[in-house]
């Protein structure tokens, strides 16, 4: 019996729904299978604990940031890549983010270009 693959998935969690569909057409235009997710309570609670692929992960959400969420990710040792967008972050964030595990900080607006390179270092990451 032969197992199935598991599906590479760029993971976007953002609270922003505008955002989030318009980054999944971005992406899945560039052949990327994406899931997405409107706070960092709803992708701990439906992810397996291996994911494959990468993590796009907003800062600013109610309830848990994107810091947050990052730290928890590294508390329970998940190795998924994260690359953090913020629409304001200072030295102090980019600090915190990095010693997080983040690969990647960018600042919105993002560019496409500027997006899909970031992933396409995380994947390799």
């Amino acid at each position: 019996m032969q197992s199935e693959a598991k599906v590479t998935y760029v993971y976007v969690v953002d609270d922003d729904e505008a955002v989030r569909d318009s980054t999944r057409v971005v992406l899945e235009s560039y052949g990327m299978s994406v899931r997405t997710f409107g706070s960092a309570q709803d992708f701990l609670a439906s992810v397996d604990d291996e994911p494959t692929g990468c993590l796009l992960l907003d800062q600013h959400m109610p309830e848990m940031t994107g810091l947050e969420m990052l730290e928890v990710l590294k508390a329970s040792r998940k190795t998924l890549p994260v690359i953090m967008i913020t629409a304001r972050g200072d030295a102090t964030f980019k600090d915190r983010a990095y010693r997080a595990g983040a690969v990647a900080l960018l600042n919105k607006p993002v560019a496409d270009d500027d997006l899909v390179r970031a992933i396409d270092t995380a994947l390799l990451h």
